[in-house]
């Protein structure tokens, strides 16, 4: 007994036998070893099955492609339906028509007759590339454009049952565009030429806006927006941030760098062989035709002689780690610039970058503390108290008509020899100072009288003066200070000239 069962393992573990094809395909399940006279009895086969097995056999086959061979096969099935239960799993790698048992094709074709009637249920996955075969070689549908929607369609609801045909499917319906010339809005939906429009939106950025920018550079960047802490806390500004740097990074390189910052970032476009239909059967009735087709301004393909060739960005197709590493960076040089708690480091920028970077946040809120000091703030639920009391000072200013007012003779002004005044905040060098520029005087005779130095005065006057401005209002070109044409006749009120 024991050398019986030896001789069972020697053989159900002998490699060869296990990689041959006659147990390589197959899966086994649990059988009874005596069966009926009902169970041994086979169905027949039909005979449309018989007959385009029959067209493997024929002498034009010997000589023919194995895709010639399955497109005039499914050509052949194109009508045929069946109703026959089957249960069985099995694997096939590029699975055709001759490569099926009796049982298996009238399995495919019972799960295609319900597909066709938009009953779709899980099957063995050499059925469902068949019938994806079958559509990528417009086998029974009457035009390209019929195929292309329903292996769209197919696929769509295929993929929430088994997700890993979209892996090839959304390709191959790519390439049945091109193949077939159909409209290039048709791939607009396909995550490869989804790519391309945020990329030729980063190309064109100076006639895209702000909005169509950021999403763009969102969906690019390997440093993902959504996971910053600061971004959770200052969204808008560091979207302000992030268009202006990305805006004047692209300014510096078309004005400073031979190559643009997307040819930095994403690199060139390639021309490189392509197979269409790669991985799938499909049979090339046009084996020597010549075309070009162009899915946008960045995708485009050409066929010379039957050989196609693809132009396009390669490398990456799906997050750039270039652009991560400036998204990365802003965030970092935000941080610190807003004193955040939690800092981050970052690389692979370049000093210049930086600078230019750094120099945007910077004016950024520069601009945006000058915005706020401008705001005025009007609150409409005192406006009330405001014309009571305003009220009640016309009733003390009206006197009775009878009355005789005495007239007082207005006190004559005297020289203030304090240093500051209560109501202008300049004291009177910085008065003199200003005076002189206003009026064309020599400031730094102005400044010499006071003792003191031209800068010095010039500084402590804006410093004085931005909270009533907002902003400086004395300028240098070269060494010689001027007043800013802005504020000059608001300032030549509150400063007569003598």
């Amino acid at each position: 007994m024991s050398d019986t069962k030896a001789i069972l393992d020697q053989i159900l573990h002998d490699e060869k036998l296990l990689n041959s094809k006659a147990f390589r395909d197959k899966i086994y399940k649990d059988e009874p070893i005596l069966r009926t006279a009902s169970q041994l009895k086979r169905n027949e086969t039909p005979q449309k099955i018989k007959d385009m097995k029959n067209l493997a056999f024929t002498p034009e086959a010997y000589w023919k492609t194995s895709a010639w061979l399955f497109y005039t096969q499914g050509c052949f099935m194109a009508d045929y339906e069946d109703d026959h239960p089957f249960s069985e799993d099995f694997v096939k790698y590029y699975p055709s028509y001759r490569e099926l048992s009796t049982e298996q094709l009238r399995g495919y074709f019972s799960w295609r007759t319900n597909v066709r009637k938009n009953i779709i249920k899980k099957a063995p996955l050499p059925f469902v590339y068949i019938y994806i075969y079958e559509l990528i070689n417009c086998i029974g549908s009457c035009s390209p454009a019929e195929c292309f929607h329903a292996l769209r369609d197919f696929s769509w609801e295929y993929s929430a049952i088994d997700d890993s045909i979209s892996r090839y499917t959304d390709k191959w319906l790519i390439d049945m565009i091109v193949y077939f010339g159909l409209e290039p809005s048709l791939a607009d939906e396909f995550t490869d030429i989804q790519y391309d429009r945020k990329l030729l939106t980063l190309i064109n950025w100076e006639s895209c806006s702000d909005d169509e920018l950021f999403d763009a550079i969102c969906e690019l960047s390997s440093y993902q927006l959504s996971k910053s802490l600061l971004y959770a806390s200052y969204a808008d500004d560091m979207r302000s941030v992030i268009i202006r740097c990305f805006r004047k990074l692209s300014e510096f390189f078309r004005d400073n760098r031979k190559n643009s910052l997307a040819v930095k970032l994403f690199g060139n476009i390639v021309e490189c062989q392509y197979h269409m239909f790669a991985s799938s059967i499909f049979y090339d009735k046009n084996p020597l035709r010549n075309c070009e087709y162009s899915l946008n301004e960045i995708h485009s393909f050409i066929c010379k002689n039957g050989k196609w060739t693809c132009r396009k960005y390669y490398g990456n197709r799906s997050r750039n780690g270039h652009l991560g590493d400036i998204i990365k960076s802003i965030d970092s040089l935000m941080r610190d610039k807003n004193d955040f708690k939690y800092k981050i480091g970052f690389s692979g920028v370049s000093r210049t970058s930086v600078k230019l970077i750094q120099k945007e946040i910077d004016l950024f809120y520069d601009e945006k503390r000058r915005s706020e000091a401008l705001k005025i703030e009007i609150d409409l639920s005192k406006l009330g108290d405001i014309r009571k009391a305003a009220d009640i000072t016309r009733e003390k200013l009206l006197v009775d008509e009878e009355e005789i007012c005495e007239v007082i003779e207005a006190p004559q002004p005297v020289e203030n020899n304090n240093e500051t005044n209560e109501d202008f905040p300049l004291d009177r060098d910085e008065t003199m100072f200003m005076a002189a520029l206003l009026y064309g005087g020599s400031a730094s005779e102005a400044a010499k009288k006071c003792g003191k130095m031209v800068s010095m005065l010039s500084d402590s006057v804006n410093e004085k003066l931005f909270d009533i401005f907002s902003d400086t209002v004395i300028g240098f070109s070269g060494d010689e200070p001027y007043i800013i044409e802005d504020y000059s006749d608001e300032l030549k009120n509150i400063i007569p000239m003598k």
